[in-house]
Formats: C-alpha cells, structure tokens, sequence
C-alpha cells in the first residue's frame, strides 16, 4: 500500500507543478494500458528548461533549484510514455543547452 500511496503523492506533486506552470489545471489521460498520465507534462517541462537556462546564464542558484525540483518530477511520467525512447539521455545530455542537460543527467539518476 505504501507503493500506492507514494505514487499518488508522485502523481498529485506532478499535476500541481504542471498547473502552476502553466497556469491552468490540466486534466488527467487514460492509455491504452489503463493507467492513468498527468496531461501538461512535456509543455511544463519546456517551460521549466526555459526557465532553468535563463536562471543558469544569471546565475540564480536558487531559481535552478527550484526548477529542478519541477523537472525531476516530470522524469518519471515522461520515461512512462516513452519520451526517453524517442530522445535517449545522450540526445538531451549533448549540447549546451543547460536546463536539458539537468534532464537528461536527472534520467540518467532515475534509473540508476
């Protein structure tokens, strides 16, 4: 039960992050396999590495802080819906765009 319970705080964190980000709430989706996704996802997490890289470039290590936090959840649902199939780590690790390399080093943590 516990499992359960941990991915419904997962979960809710995900959908308050998500809403905050873009200023709405958004929904929830069935997949085919019945379990449930957060929809806003991938348009939160473009938001964030936005965000992130601004707050890089000014040196704001308390915004990259905070960001990360909203970046890291997303990790588990996009890994979910295959995101990190279609553009493994190395794609989001390569290049100098800072707030995707946090991304793809945060997946790279995530499955250990």
């Amino acid at each position: 039960m516990a499992d359960k319970t941990n991915i419904e705080d997962s979960e809710s964190k995900l959908a308050s992050l998500n809403s905050a980000t873009l200023g709405a709430e958004m929904p929830q989706i069935t997949l085919p396999d019945g379990s449930k996704v957060q929809t806003g996802t991938m348009g939160a997490l473009l938001i964030n590495i936005r965000a992130y890289n601004e707050a890089h470039k000014a040196q704001d290590k308390d915004k990259m802080v905070l960001l990360e936090t909203a970046m890291r959840a997303s990790v588990p649902l996009l890994d979910k819906v295959g995101m990190f199939d279609l553009f493994g780590p190395e794609d989001w690790i390569r290049g100098d765009n800072e707030g995707r390399r946090a991304v793809g080093k945060m997946y790279m943590e995530f499955k250990g």
